[in-house]
């Protein structure tokens, strides 16, 4: 099994914990990589589990977490974004 193909599984699985935790009532803050590896590893189908490895898996949610946060970091940022110029405000005037 290739990467993207195990990361699709891995978002796919982690969407669903997800709904199942806000369907609990139950908030998904403050928890622990092995809480989030376990809780992916055990909706991922049984030969995916047999094909990929723990490791295999952690690496993957760690490669998503960081492209997650690079993307909500440049949305943060609006149009302007790191190395454009900016004009200066009127107020300064």
């Amino acid at each position: 099994m290739d990467r993207s193909q195990l990361r699709q599984w891995i978002e796919d699985a982690l969407a669903r914990h997800d709904r199942d935790a806000a369907e609990r009532g139950e908030t998904v803050a403050n928890v622990t990589v092995d809480e989030i590896v376990d809780a992916v590893w055990g909706r991922l189908p049984l030969e995916v589990r047999r094909e990929a490895s723990r490791a295999q898996v952690q690496a993957s949610l760690t490669v998503l977490t960081l492209r997650r946060g690079i993307v909500l970091a440049r949305e943060d940022e609006g149009p302007r974004g790191l190395g454009h110029a900016t004009a200066p405000s009127d107020e300064a005037v």
